[in-house]
């Protein structure tokens, strides 16, 4: 059984792994790809780690989803829309079954997704390629992640290692008292 669980952490981490280090292709915008990509995106958003518009930047129709939305047009938020509660209906209801027929191979997968999301938000990073959007702004498109002293000797400034550690730290801290609270608090209320 614990074998089945690791197994399960794995294929959530290697998943994670391949969504957030995946490069971004361009589908088009025709609706059955935008109502499938409502389907995927709002499918991400329930999962622990993964964005749903992240997403929808690696399929290509972030702005095509956000034109959509800034200039009101109904009939692609429409479509967009449908494949959204579609996925939301059904991956809830899958969700749901997982978690009631496996629970621990289901939490497991999901613990892995987490930590195989955490690629995409390492703090030390070197942009390889950038984006300008039609308001002159960039933004990286492309990065690779770096360990702390070289994200130091490549871009010269300091990684804050101790202030990363310190706020994790603190993080884990917080999660495991408000866990605390709560078991001590059910105590009481039985």
């Amino acid at each position: 059984w614990r074998i089945n669980r690791a197994i399960s952490f794995a294929l959530g981490l290697a998943f994670a792994l391949w969504i957030t280090l995946a490069a971004p292709i361009q589908l088009s915008a025709d609706p059955l790809t935008l109502f499938l990509a409502g389907a995927i995106a709002i499918s991400a958003m329930i999962l622990p780690g993964i964005s749903g518009s992240f997403i929808l930047v690696l399929l290509g129709l972030y702005p095509v989803v956000l034109g959509a939305i800034k200039n009101l047009d109904v009939a692609v938020l429409a479509v967009f829309s449908a494949g959204c509660l579609l996925g939301l209906l059904s991956f809830s209801k899958l969700l749901s079954w997982l978690l009631a027929r496996m629970r621990d191979l289901t939490m497991a997968f999901l613990a892995g997704l987490m930590l195989g999301s955490l690629v995409k938000v390492w703090p030390w990073k070197q942009t390889l390629t950038w984006q300008t959007n039609r308001h002159g702004e960039s933004f990286p498109l492309e990065q690779v992640n770096l360990l702390p002293w070289q994200f130091a000797q490549i871009t010269g400034e300091n990684a804050q290692l101790l202030l990363a550690v310190a706020l994790s730290l603190c993080a884990i801290i917080l999660v495991l008292g408000v866990e605390w609270l709560a078991r001590r608090r059910q105590v009481e209320v039985a």
